[in-house]
């Protein structure tokens, strides 16, 4: 597999894991308010934050597939996908949890952006035509 491939493979399986979490997060957004801030994490106030923040990481994902798919450029939906993580990863430390869980919070969030990298690192985004007369 070279470079361009594993670049492919590895957006797609991001863009999957994204869409996954953001509709369990949605679904669920007691349960994700509880391991993202602890007890108070099941309030009907986290669970609308949370709901919020499951739409935006679905969406993420749902455009990353669907640029792959299509052929279309995907780089950029990598790109905003690992903004969001870097910045879940800070927003992480600086919360209100004990310190531990703020550490492995981040540390997830660290993950995704890991793989954004990784798959940025082997996309060969298609080179669209211009027409200029």
């Amino acid at each position: 597999m070279n470079l361009v491939e594993r670049g492919r493979v590895g957006a797609e399986r991001l863009a999957i894991a994204r869409m996954v979490v953001g509709l369990t997060a949605f679904l669920f957004p007691r349960a994700f308010g509880r391991l993202w801030i602890a007890e108070t994490g099941s309030s009907r106030r986290v669970a609308m934050v949370t709901r919020a923040f499951a739409v935006r990481d679905f969406a993420l994902g749902l455009g990353a597939y669907r640029a792959l798919k299509d052929g279309s450029p995907v780089r950029g939906w990598v790109e905003m996908g690992l903004l969001s993580d870097v910045t879940d990863s800070a927003s992480a430390l600086t919360g209100p949890p004990p310190m531990a869980r703020r550490i492995v919070l981040a540390f997830t969030a660290l993950i995704g952006a890991a793989g954004g990298v990784l798959a940025l690192d082997g996309i060969d985004d298609p080179v669209v035509a211009t027409d200029e007369s």
